[in-house]
């Protein structure tokens, strides 16, 4: 089952590299999971981290949702609505 990190934007460092040991581990949310917390309206922003060969290599993309390469993350993290959970999805 695959499984995606979440986290709210208060915690946006953790996926930043170097930081993860710092601030602990990310939680995770399974695709099941994130699925029935959108239907039932949950406000969350999903957010594609995954590198641009990986990102262009692939056929799967999520509809909605946000993507920042991990490289452009520090500098485009003001592109991401504030108060609102953020799950991440990467390969």
């Amino acid at each position: 089952m695959r499984r995606l990190a979440v986290f709210t934007l208060l915690f946006l460092a953790v996926a930043m590299p170097g930081l993860a040991g710092f601030m602990g581990e990310v939680p995770r949310i399974t695709v099941e999971e994130l699925k029935s917390r959108l239907d039932r309206g949950a406000k969350i922003v999903i957010l594609d981290v995954r590198s641009r060969s990986s990102y262009g290599s692939s056929d799967v993309m999520i509809k909605g949702s946000v993507r920042i390469p991990p490289d452009e993350l520090n500098d485009r993290a003001g592109e991401l609505p504030p108060g609102r959970e953020v799950v991440t999805y990467c390969t």
